[in-house]
């Protein structure tokens, strides 16, 4: 009979979804559920959070009320210290203090807030593909470009929480506008949906200037082929599609996010030397040519020491990683409070 005590609620706070779990000390869900979020508005997140955390209580055979530690993994830049997210561009968020939210709702509960990207890495350490290595980066490319750090077994937070944002990491001064308000930002190349961007742009560009001169424009064709015809339904599946075919756009747009995704990769594993990399997310496992060509950058950039002692792999959780993690971070933060 398992103990109740070593039970922790997990949630992943996402754009469109709140996924809740309540986890054992190994990183198994004993049960759990799905919110889908009507309004972006932090008091009706909360009241997500919330139901979603009970529905998952009840999947488990547990009273929501006899949960001792929850934890949070929010898309978005985390204050560690005050319990705030700072900002979360999929939630429209800046400056919402969320933990004081939640335990308004949930007053006896121990509540760890953190980035969904350290809480996937920290499921991963723990019971995932990074499972024994104390030295540790994940790197997972999605709605955004985040990485994850283990240190001496230790998860790397840094004094605000903002450690591992790789995605504002500055690879081209004065190049593509960011949602941060910045310009250059690997966000504005390698995130999924600044690629779609990028391709929309140069395709308009395109046919611009064959319109100009009375041409058809011939530029990215295939790759709105496999958009239906439509520049708004591309995405990173339909480039890869159209990059097999030969569109000479999409291939482009693929190899130069994935060069320049490298190369930031590259200059943290330089620095770190770690002795795993995970490289994942929804966008590379939807384009194989782009993690392929990840991987060749970081081949080609980090440095001969660090590439001696790498092992690159993908992780193993999917999307239950960060949900895991939170509630690990959680019972381990709630064992030392």
């Amino acid at each position: 009979m398992r103990n109740r005590d070593d039970l922790t609620l997990g949630i992943d706070v996402g754009a469109s979804n709140v996924r809740a779990a309540v986890i054992d000390p190994l990183g198994r869900i004993l049960g759990e559920d799905k919110h889908r979020l009507v309004s972006k508005e932090p008091p009706q997140v909360v009241e997500a959070v919330v139901r979603a955390a009970k529905t998952a209580c009840g999947a488990a055979g547990i009273p929501f009320a006899e949960m001792r530690a929850l934890g949070l993994g929010v898309q978005g830049q985390i204050g560690k210290s005050n319990g705030m997210v700072l900002s979360a561009p999929g939630l429209g968020w800046r400056d919402v203090e969320l933990q004081k939210l939640v335990q308004a709702r949930a007053p006896k509960l121990f509540i760890k807030l953190s980035s969904d990207v350290a809480a996937a890495t920290w499921a991963e350490r723990a019971a995932g593909a990074g499972k024994g290595a104390d030295d540790l980066v994940v790197v997972l490319v999605g709605a955004t470009v985040g990485a994850g750090i283990v240190l001496g077994g230790r998860l790397q937070e840094g004094v605000s929480g903002a450690a591992g944002d790789l995605g504002h990491v500055n690879i081209h001064p004065g190049g593509r506008a960011c949602a941060c308000g910045h310009r250059g930002c690997l966000d504005a190349y390698a995130s999924a949906p600044s690629l779609a961007a990028w391709a929309r742009d140069d395709l308009r560009i395109a046919s611009a200037a064959a319109k100009a001169v009375g041409k058809t424009p011939a530029v990215g064709r295939r790759l709105l082929e496999h958009a239906d015809g439509d520049p708004d339904r591309i995405n990173a599946a339909a480039m890869e599609r159209a990059a097999d075919a030969g569109d000479d756009l999409a291939i482009h747009l693929l190899d130069e996010a994935s060069r320049l995704l490298g190369l930031a990769v590259a200059n943290l594993v330089t620095a770190l030397n770690p002795s795993r990399l995970l490289l994942g997310g929804t966008l590379l496992a939807s384009s194989p040519r782009m993690r392929r060509g990840t991987q060749q950058s970081v081949a080609q950039h980090a440095s001969r020491s660090a590439l001696a002692v790498l092992e690159v792999a993908t992780p193993a959780l999917g999307e239950e990683a960060a949900i895991i993690g939170a509630a690990l971070m959680a019972a381990e933060a709630a064992a030392n409070a």
